[in-house]
């Protein structure tokens, strides 16, 4: 009998500890540690991610699993486009007709749409090219149509089939290919079909998978370029579905009727049953997000839950030796005292909680968190009051400005933490509170706020060098209640009031504040972490309080999961992948705690058994 090593080429190791690595896939070791025999397997799943912006279905899509968008959709006809990075969506530029039910295809520097319902009571023949900036229309498809499939690239792109707008409401078998100039004639489809969905690497090379002629179907063709040759039919029937892939390694999954939560992949022979998604959804964009069959995403389209709502979550599907965790908020422990306005310091392990609005007035307590508990200790700030900053560690942690009770209420009181006592700090120049700090405690930064005095807000900074503070470059919006993150030489500013509400970004360089790309959701009195090429923005005040989370990349907001309380004015720390919420207004004073962990990727290590 040939051996393991035989017929692997490899040896069975001793470890005490687990490989982490993809190529460790198939080895098989001995775990001393545990006395069992482990490897490395392969696993499929759908996991959940940030969603879009805003919710649709029928939207147009293509790109890459971290490069991809999304454009118009309905069921009202939209206009937005929207960017993906692999974690979450930002805004891209706006299309000038809104339609929905055209066709998707290409990358996201060179994206193509096509077609679609145009109300009122008709459909478009128009066709937009994207370079990952600006939508620009190009040679217009041959027919108006609605509910068509699509796939390939800009330069070479398939359409098929689709429907007219009623009266005549005919269903099409002509399958058109784009050359990025002009749209030719190719061999007709075998059956006239709406809604059907396809996914391919380019104009000679696709599959086409169900659709609807009264009923959804099973039947799937390839095309050649030139003809298309019927393939296996699939397990289930679907139209509307989603899909990614080449014609020979492909997935489908969803769709109507009934919100399907069906995937099935093929291989280019036959059909095999993948893990359902979570929820049943249809009517999902058209055209593939990815040329891959092990890695898909559902994005929006119409679900079960809410009695076909349209939806704005997006689930991420992969076939793969590594395990992902989506990125989620999570409850922690409750902070002691139903709270708004506190400050905090810390990481998510070691955080810091002080001073704040609680139910018997404005307090100078201090807590600490270990990642699961608040606990009491003696230290009290020197002033008590809330709407302040903080930053830095459990052991070495910033207050500045704030509110007091009287007048004038704005604080300029710094103090510092050394993990057991709070000791004076130098004053800031200007009183303020709903102020930005970033920083460290020998090495902050303070921005923005309201002074105290009409028009109740500033564009001051100050900086901090552990003993006293000074100047800094002017913020070139003046705002209250805003957030940040970074370092004194590397922040960013984001949000607050100007009076009204602002999606303002501003990055600082040590000396001065240059404009950034705004926020997707204008919002202040929100909570921040992270530096500044990766920061975290979440909860605050808009109309009405709001749970939603973004993240910054250094150029661009995208969307992360929500929290799971929507809340304003509470207490924060951390960084982006690992941040804490804690009180806020709720509405209400709160003491509820939430734990933001990003996404995380382990490889799949399995136990053997003899079972």
């Amino acid at each position: 009998m040939a051996t393991y090593r035989e017929i692997h080429g490899k040896a069975i190791k001793s470890l005490s500890t687990d490989p982490t690595a993809e190529t460790d896939a198939g080895q098989i070791w001995y775990n001393t540690t545990s006395n069992t025999f482990k490897s490395i397997v392969n696993i499929a799943a759908w996991s959940s991610l940030a969603p879009i912006n805003t919710a649709r279905l029928g939207s147009g899509q293509g790109g890459t699993a971290t490069a991809g968008f999304i454009v118009s959709g309905g069921p009202s006809p939209k206009v937005q486009t929207e960017e993906f990075n692999g974690t979450g969506w930002s805004t891209g530029e706006d299309v000038s007709v809104d339609s929905y039910h055209g066709g998707g295809a290409g990358t996201l520097t060179a994206g193509l749409y096509s077609g679609g319902e145009y109300p009122p009571g008709g459909n478009t023949d128009r066709t937009i090219e994207y370079d990952g900036t600006n939508w620009t229309t190009v040679t217009a498809y041959p027919q108006s149509l609605k509910m068509l499939a699509s796939c390939g690239t800009q330069t070479s792109a398939l359409y098929a089939t689709g429907v007219l707008q009623p009266p005549a409401g005919a269903k099409q078998t002509e399958t058109r290919e784009y050359d990025g100039s002009a749209w030719n004639a190719g061999g007709a489809y075998p059956t006239g079909l709406q809604a059907g969905n396809m996914t391919g690497a380019s104009s000679t090379s696709a599959l086409f998978m169900g659709g609807s002629t009264i009923s959804p179907s099973l039947s799937a063709n390839t095309y050649n370029g030139t003809a298309w040759t019927a393939a296996p039919d699939a397990n289930s029937a679907a139209q509307s579905s989603g899909s990614s892939g080449i014609e020979t390694s492909a997935i489908f999954f969803g769709g109507d009727p009934g919100y399907l939560t069906a995937t099935q992949s093929f291989d280019g022979s036959a059909w095999t049953t993948e893990p359902a998604l979570a929820t049943g959804v249809g009517a999902l964009p058209t055209g593939p997000m990815t040329a891959s069959s092990s890695n898909a995403f559902k994005v929006g389209g119409n679900g079960a839950a809410g009695g076909g709502a349209v939806v704005s979550s997006v689930e991420e599907f992969t076939s793969s030796v590594n395990v992902i965790t989506a990125g989620a908020w999570a409850s922690g422990g409750a902070y002691p005292s139903a709270t708004y306005t506190a400050g905090g310091a810390g990481t998510q392990t070691a955080g810091l909680g002080f001073g704040g609005n609680a139910p018997g007035g404005v307090t100078n307590t201090t807590f600490t968190y270990d990642g699961s508990t608040w606990s009491s200790v003696p230290a009290t700030l020197g002033t008590a009051r809330y709407c302040l900053g903080g930053t830095g560690t459990q052991t070495a942690a910033l207050a500045a400005g704030g509110e007091i009770p009287g007048t004038p209420y704005a604080s300029d009181v710094t103090d510092e933490y050394n993990g057991t006592s709070w000791a004076p700090g130098g004053s800031l120049a200007t009183a303020r509170r709903g102020l930005g700090l970033t920083g460290i405690q020998t090495a902050a930064l303070a921005f923005g706020g309201d002074p105290g005095s009409a028009p109740n807000l500033t564009d001051a900074t100050e900086e901090y060098g552990g003993t006293s503070w000074t100047t800094g470059g002017t913020l070139n919006t003046a705002r209250n209640f805003l957030n940040g993150a970074g370092t004194q030489t590397a922040s960013v500013a984001f949000g607050g009031a100007n009076p009204g509400v602002t999606a303002s970004t501003e990055e600082y360089n040590g000396s001065s504040w240059t404009a950034g790309n705004n926020m997707i959701t204008a919002r202040y009195r929100l909570g921040g972490a992270g530096t500044q090429t990766d920061a975290l923005a979440f909860g605050g005040g808009t109309t009405p309080q709001s749970a939603l989370t973004e993240g910054y990349d250094g150029t661009n907001w995208s969307t992360r999961p929500s929290m799971g309380t929507a809340r304003s004015f509470f207490g924060d720390f951390g960084i982006a992948t690992a941040a804490v919420c804690f009180g806020g207004d709720a509405p209400g004073k709160s003491a509820l705690t939430e734990e933001y962990t990003g996404e995380t990727t382990a490889v799949n290590v399995k136990t053997l058994t003899q079972s």
